[in-house]
């Protein structure tokens, strides 16, 4: 997202440089300024991207806790399937624009390292719980 931030802001200025370029031929002194402001800018932006992420909350998922949210299914607008993983359990969850609702509570094992794709877990979850 920096990258992009920072292609964009370049890309806004190129005009800027050409019309400055044009005013004064051989202006070694107005190329410098020019670039020495847009690089401070930069930076300002660079800055504020870095204190957000530091203090502000992103959303679930983004960093590694006791509730993960391993995958998501959307299934429409403002539907999904959450399969959630808290401690030593995993949920799968409904969830609309109204409400989220338990569909099922499957506990680990505690020797099962759960790294199959979600379908075959859903699968053999169903098949042992009927």
């Amino acid at each position: 997202m920096t990258r992009g931030i920072a292609i964009g802001t370049a890309l806004l200025l190129v005009p800027a440089l050409a019309h400055t370029a044009e005013k004064t031929p051989g202006s070694l002194a107005g190329g410098l300024q020019l670039w020495a402001g847009m690089a401070i800018v930069m930076a300002l932006i660079l800055l504020l991207y870095a204190a957000a992420r530091r203090w502000l909350r992103w959303p679930a998922g983004g960093r590694a806790g006791i509730i993960q949210v391993r995958e998501t299914r959307p299934l429409g607008p403002k539907k999904a399937l959450y399969l959630v993983k808290v401690r030593d359990r995993e949920l799968l969850l409904g969830v609309t624009g109204e409400r989220i609702e338990l569909l099922c509570d499957m506990p680990l094992p505690a020797d099962e390292v759960n790294e199959e794709p979600f379908e075959q877990t859903l699968r053999k979850r169903m098949k042992d719980n009927p």
